[in-house]
């Protein structure tokens, strides 16, 4: 018998107001060092993880994200 484990990796935004939760591998990690992801961060880079077969589930605060399009420079 095999038994197949999955991941889970449980999220929230600063204040706690946003929660959520990831099942699934994450295939890459990248650190970004431009303008845009320092001036997000605060810091020197962002680290960004991407999971492509990955799911979410929102806990709460679903209905707070806000999404924003950054026009081509």
């Amino acid at each position: 018998m095999s038994i197949l484990m999955t991941r889970t990796t449980a999220g929230a935004c600063l204040c706690g107001t946003v929660r959520f939760r990831i099942s699934g591998e994450f295939e890459h990690s990248f650190l970004c060092h431009c303008a845009r992801c320092r001036k997000d961060t605060g810091s020197a880079h962002a680290a960004n993880l991407f999971p492509s077969t990955a799911t979410r589930t929102w806990i709460s605060g679903h209905d707070s994200i806000q999404i924003c399009q950054v026009p081509d420079t």
